[in-house]
């Protein structure tokens, strides 16, 4: 997997997504989901209660955020 992205700015939600969510398990990234299902196409599977979403700017920075969804959500 490449390496993870380190956002200056609270990246966009990406058409078609409901929001960004990382899984429970340790050293995991920030994906941008819709209905659990990552949009990046990775096989993951971020269910409401075994998934954490970002509080602030700073957990995306400390965890990092899914290259693939983050260039879906900034293009």
């Amino acid at each position: 997997m490449a390496q993870a992205v380190k956002p200056a700015e609270m990246p966009p939600v990406p058409e078609n997504a409901m929001g960004w969510r990382r899984t429970a398990r340790r050293g995991s990234v920030f994906h941008a989901h819709s209905m659990g299902s990552p949009i990046c196409g990775s096989r993951i599977h971020l269910d409401r209660a075994g998934s954490i979403a970002p509080e602030n700017l700073g957990d995306m920075q400390y965890w990092g955020v899914c290259p693939r969804c983050y260039r879906k959500a900034t293009t």
